[in-house]
């Protein structure tokens, strides 16, 4: 048979010829439907040429797989854990570990380390192991108290916010809870002098959880149809007086992972300014003035008049500076003025003024039959040379 790659004189004949077909009769069949290249049970030998002599068969070696023992080296070391990197200064005979389970094996790799290294190792599962840990006195010592404290010793100092907060929260809850959020420790120990002694009654207390204040004053400040409501208009309005004088800003009203409506504010450069309030009633045709600056209590009714010719409006004062202007429904068939023109006339009429609309407050006031209703509070910003 000619080889394909006769110009390749490396490759020589194969080792062993092919196995020939067996054509006699006697040839044993293959399976069922496949030809028969089934050779005869004994080929003849190879023929004779200048191949090397086949391979002899592998025979298996006893003394290979014999078990032998363990090479003694003088300065063998002991192979260092995986979490350890330091390396003994002195050849140490080698300690096997016996086969134990996760728990054992990191106890035992820790009390042989501690023998066999240098460095110390601090075994967490020991405390035994180190008997002059366990007389130590501690550290800190627990403070002495008195038998019959007034008020909690044992209970952490006050911790608002660090110097460089940029905003703050401010909440009313129920009708005497005020919440203070985010407020520096210079800024409570303020309010603490300026707000807190506004409210005759008093507070029942003071607390500080977190980042938040907590104060309870007596009785219900917040509950505008209560007898001291001119006082509860006199603390919201000096809150916003102070902050501003301070540099915080009213922002926004988010009512956001708390019952209370919260008022943000944020750092701006401190100035003085002059707030007032103004409510609607219900229909929304009676505004009401508390404390507004003396040039603005005179003339808002008459820019009113001016700008609604056909309707009338009537004027009350009641209290020290407060005064309340009525827009009267007509008495025939003509249309009525809605609510939304003399609120937006009103906001017009202040922005002539310098007044502009900075923030609104929703507090409760009890009605009849113990039912609440929430009246929106309006608080109006202004210069302090507005009024002159």
């Amino acid at each position: 048979m000619q080889q394909p790659y006769a110009s390749y004189p490396y490759y020589g004949p194969p080792m062993y010829p092919p196995s020939t077909p067996y054509m006699g009769p006697a040839n044993p069949q293959g399976p069922s439907g496949y030809p028969s290249f089934y050779g005869p049970p004994h080929p003849p030998p190879a023929p004779q040429h200048g191949n090397p002599p086949a391979p002899t068969a592998y025979s298996f070696d006893a003394a290979a797989y014999a078990v032998k023992p363990p090479l003694q080296h003088g300065n063998s070391q002991p192979r260092a854990h995986r979490r350890n990197s330091t390396h003994p200064t002195a050849p140490q005979p080698q300690t096997p570990f016996p086969l134990k389970s996760a728990m054992k094996k990191t106890i035992n790799v820790f009390s042989n380390a501690e023998s066999t290294i240098g460095r110390q190792f601090s075994n967490p599962f020991n405390n035994a192991s180190n008997p002059q840990r366990q007389s130590q006195a501690p550290t800190f010592p627990r403070p002495r108290v008195q038998s019959n404290p007034s008020k909690s010793q044992n209970s952490q100092k006050e911790s608002p916010v660090d110097e460089t907060s940029f905003h703050m929260m401010i909440s009313f809850h129920n009708y005497n809870e005020l919440h203070i959020e985010h407020i520096i420790l210079v800024g409570l120990e303020e309010m603490r002098r300026v707000i807190w002694p506004m409210w005759p009654d008093g507070i029942e207390s003071d607390s500080v959880s977190g980042h938040t204040c907590i104060v309870k004053f007596r009785n219900t400040p917040w509950d505008l149809s209560g007898p001291d409501v001119a006082l509860t208009y006199k603390i919201i309005t000096a809150i916003f007086h102070l902050f501003q004088s301070r540099g915080y800003s009213f922002q926004t009203l988010m009512n956001v992972a708390s019952p209370s409506p919260r008022l943000l504010f944020q750092v701006t450069s401190p100035h003085e300014a002059e707030f007032f309030i103004v409510y609607f009633s219900q229909e929304g045709r009676k505004i009401t003035l508390i404390d507004p600056p003396g040039r603005i209590e005179l003339s808002t009714g008459a820019h009113l008049r001016a700008v609604l010719p056909n309707s009338y409006i009537s004027e009350e004062v009641f209290g020290e500076n407060n005064r309340i202007i009525e827009v009267k429904r007509k008495a025939t068939s003509a249309p009525e003025i809605e609510q939304s023109v003399i609120f937006v006339q009103l906001l017009k009429i202040l922005n002539n003024s310098n007044f502009n609309l900075d923030a609104s407050i929703p507090l409760g006031r009890k009605g009849p039959l113990g039912i609440r209703y929430t009246r929106e509070l309006l608080i109006f910003k202004g210069p302090m040379n507005a009024t002159h």
